[in-house]
Formats: C-alpha cells, sequence, structure tokens
C-alpha cells in the first residue's frame, strides 16, 4: 500500500504504510505528511559544496525483497537511501531543517514550506 491512509486503500489515519510486509514509522510519516514538504527546500551537503531545489515529492518504495527506499526529489535532484542505511541525524544548524544521513556519510537536509531561515 502507498500513498496516504485513507478508507478507499484501508489504512487507518494512525496505520502505517507497509512495505514488503514491514512498516517503516519514521518515512511512513513522512510519505502520509508530504503535502506539508512539497514547496519546501531540499538541499544536498556533499564533499563541500552545497546544492538546493524545491522539493516536489516524498516517496517510500520497496528495495528488494527485505528493505524500502525513502526518497526526496526536487525540481533539480533527489535524494535518499535504503531504509536500513540512512537516517535522521542529529547535524546540521538552521531552525525548522531536519538533516538526513545515508550511504557512506553523505548528509542532506529539508526543511517544509514556509519554515522559516
Amino acid at each position: 500500500m502507498f500513498g496516504k491512509p485513507t478508507p478507499e486503500n484501508g489504512i487507518g489515519e494512525n496505520a502505517m504504510m507497509e512495505i514488503n510486509g514491514k512498516q517503516y514509522p519514521p518515512w511512513s510519516q513522512f510519505v502520509e505528511r508530504k503535502e506539508e514538504w512539497i514547496g519546501g527546500t531540499l538541499e544536498d551537503n556533499d564533499m563541500g559544496m552545497t546544492a538546493t531545489t524545491e522539493i516536489t515529492n516524498i516517496t517510500l518504495t520497496p528495495n528488494g525483497e527485505d528493505s524500502a527506499y525513502f526518497s526526496v526529489d526536487g525540481v533539480d535532484f533527489g535524494c535518499g537511501f535504503d531504509v536500513k542505511y540512512g537516517g535522521i541525524s542529529g547535524g546540521g544548524v538552521g531552525f525548522g531543517w531536519i538533516t538526513l544521513s545515508g550511504y557512506g556519510g553523505h548528509s542532506w537536509r529539508i526543511k517544509q514550506k514556509g519554515g522559516k531561515p
């Protein structure tokens, strides 16, 4: 099941998305509330370079038979990771930002639309 909980897709209001028979609470919440993020900012901090783009979508999709891939897509680029290897990081500075880290220590962050700088 993918997308926002609705009576039509059988996902209750407090239920989590299920991928490959597993639930992924933190990532499901981003997908289920993606309208709060679409139009916000995705910032990629890779190898000392910083790039920003407007968020256009957030997805959680199967990645093999026993995992899922979390992705934040933007107008110009996207960032993501297998949920086994990525997570929310304590790094980063700035009000309203959530910093994530993926493969090999790659860090990137997101901010909701209308978020304060």
